[in-house]
């Protein structure tokens, strides 16, 4: 018999496999330093514990035998006016040549900054050993039950904004591409700062649109595309009613998407659960 995951809230003795699972990926959401881990613990233990500021945190972590192997949280309210939510919308133009008696399709990128509140499924790292698993599906599907079992925490419309691929250096091609140029930082520095706040986006990158064709193809083909460790839970986000918002990240051009929470109908959580159950039996049971 395979041995039993549980998923639980994150407490204060998981600091440092926490950590250690921070350090995989050292990302926004789970940075690989200390103080902020600790920081993360603190919340999520607010959170549950009833924290009534509308900004509650819930941080979850999967254990196996002992071990954590994966972790993941949930944002109460991601995106308000004092903390606005960014991104990129990639639209699609036509552009006509009178002279030519031609048109051509192109595509363009324009900064969106959303000041309605989201519910962002965020921060979540499975362990390299315990990848392909299943574990970070199962973490999706948890994030979603507890959305669907305390629907007067959360927003009605939740978000997901999922990573590209990554170069070997932990680097990404569009913001070498776009971000640098701008800000003249390194993808890490900016990726730190946005920890204490994301002003210099509105100050530093154009309101204009930025024409797709101008950039180089490594960058082009990052745009609104999962990388290869995130297709399987973008996947099971789709079966549960998840859809691709149209909007990027203006940092590395990765997905966002989103789905509406409706208390009238079947919930996303619902269907996610029902997408991992179904799975898990198909899969045939080895000695």
């Amino acid at each position: 018999m395979p041995p039993m995951t549980v998923v639980r809230p994150v407490r204060a003795d998981d600091a440092t496999p926490l950590q250690a699972l921070a350090e995989a990926l050292d990302t926004v959401n789970l940075p690989a330093d200390p103080a902020a881990i600790h920081e993360i613990i603190a919340r999520s233990e607010a959170g549950f514990a009833g924290d009534g500021t509308g900004r509650a945190q819930y941080t979850l972590v999967a254990e196996r035998e002992g071990r954590l192997l994966g972790t993941a949280s949930l944002f109460a309210r991601h995106g308000t006016p004092d903390d606005p939510h960014y991104a990129l919308a990639v639209e699609q133009r036509t552009v006509v040549s009178q002279q030519l008696h031609a048109g051509r399709e192109r595509r363009v990128l324009r900064l969106v900054i959303d000041q309605e509140p989201w519910t962002e499924l965020g921060g979540l790292v499975v362990a390299p050993a315990a990848r392909g698993q299943g574990l970070g599906k199962f973490l999706v599907a948890a994030r979603l039950l507890l959305i669907a079992m305390h629907r007067e925490r959360f927003c009605d419309r939740c978000i997901a904004e999922l990573l590209p691929a990554r170069d070997a250096d932990g680097g990404n091609a569009f913001w070498e591409a776009v971000g640098r140029p701008l800000t003249g930082m390194d993808y890490q520095r900016a990726d730190r700062l946005c920890r204490s706040g994301k002003e210099f986006i509105d100050a530093w990158f154009p309101h204009q649109e930025l024409v797709v064709d101008l950039l180089p193809p490594a960058a082009q083909a990052l745009i609104g595309v999962e990388g290869p460790a995130t297709a399987p839970v973008r996947a099971l986000l789709h079966r549960a009613g998840f859809r691709f918002l149209g909007t990027v990240d203006p940092f590395d051009a990765g997905p966002h998407d989103g789905a509406a929470v409706r208390t009238s109908s079947p919930s996303p959580a619902a269907a996610a659960w029902s997408a991992w159950t179904t799975r898990r039996k198909a899969i045939p049971r080895t000695r």
